[in-house]
């Protein structure tokens, strides 16, 4: 007598209203902090399979889209956030390829003038997701140049050009106010590589002089730099200033470019303090009287030639 098959019978299909995985794995869930019951999730995940098979204008399909539009912005919120730090990140590479936009900038010529930039000389640093306005003529640019993070491309080549524009300055006398850093020294290297004799004003003479004497090329130029220890605020050596260039003879370029390039608490400017000079190859010679009454109107302590 025979006997039916005695084969494991076929296991049952998984219902299709069955609990579902845990969406979210553990890592995810540590990462994230604490987030719902999985079996609410589970719950959810199935109502939500549900609703989708509903017609468009069922009350329960119209209920679950009102419910769940809060999270239906959430997540175009999320993603257009997303996509704009991608292009923040995107445009950022390309500006800190650039010279005048490296984050390594430092306000120290005496370590280098400029670091080097990430392209190659005369290329284009990259193109921006984002335009931005040209510091000078405002027009909206995304081409970005190797060496100006902030101009357009028109601008650029102009500021090029009058970066690398060359003259003879021999003989020339000059006056720089605000000379020790900055645009202030590249203003004085140019005057002073083309051959005139400079003087500059600051209220750190000391450190002027470091910066100008650790150049490469300042054995050529040193000679004729004259730096000048005064402030600015202090109009009786303003005056004295002015005075002792008159006497010196004509001047063929005065640049005005002082400004408070280091802010300190108003503690350490009261009394005015007194002018001080700073040369690599001379010391204050005079310092202005400190009795009572208006200030004298003399040099504020030049080096001697």
């Amino acid at each position: 007598m025979s006997h039916p098959s005695s084969s494991p019978a076929p296991a049952p299909s998984a219902a299709p209203d069955a609990m579902p995985q845990d969406p979210f794995p553990t890592d995810a869930a540590t990462a994230f902090g604490p987030g719902v019951d999985p079996g609410d999730m589970a719950v959810f995940l199935r109502v939500a399979e549900q609703v989708t098979r509903l017609e468009t204008g069922h009350p329960d399909m119209v209920a679950a889209r009102r419910a769940t539009s809060g999270l239906y912005k959430l997540a175009k919120k999320f993603r257009r956030d997303e996509k704009r730090r991608e292009e923040l990140a995107h445009d950022a590479a390309i500006i800190a390829a650039t010279a005048t936009g490296s984050p390594g900038r430092i306000d120290d010529e005496t370590q280098g003038l400029l670091p080097s930039s990430a392209v190659a000389d005369r290329a284009v640093a990259g193109t921006l997701l984002q335009p931005q306005p040209c510091y000078v003529c405002k027009k909206d640019f995304t081409q970005v140049d190797w060496f100006y993070h902030q101009l357009c491309p028109e601008c650029a080549v102009l500021n090029h050009a009058k970066r690398e524009a060359r003259t003879d300055l021999t003989g020339r006398r000059a006056l720089l106010t605000g000379g020790r850093a900055k645009i202030g020294m590249y203003i004085a290297l140019r005057l002073l590589r083309d051959g005139a004799d400079l003087t500059i004003t600051t209220r750190f003479p000391r450190d002027a002089a470091r910066r100008f004497a650790a150049m490469e090329d300042s054995a050529d130029w040193l000679h004729r730099l004259t730096i000048v220890g005064i402030d600015l605020r202090d109009p009786a050596q303003v005056v004295a200033l002015a005075d002792e260039v008159a006497a010196r003879g004509p001047l063929d370029i005065l640049v005005n470019n002082a400004a408070q390039t280091v802010r300190r608490s108003p503690a350490p400017t009261r009394p005015w303090p007194r002018p001080s000079c700073a040369s690599c190859r001379a010391t204050p010679t005079s310092r202005p009287s400190r009795s009572a009454g208006p200030a004298p109107r003399t040099p504020p302590c030049w080096p001697v030639r």
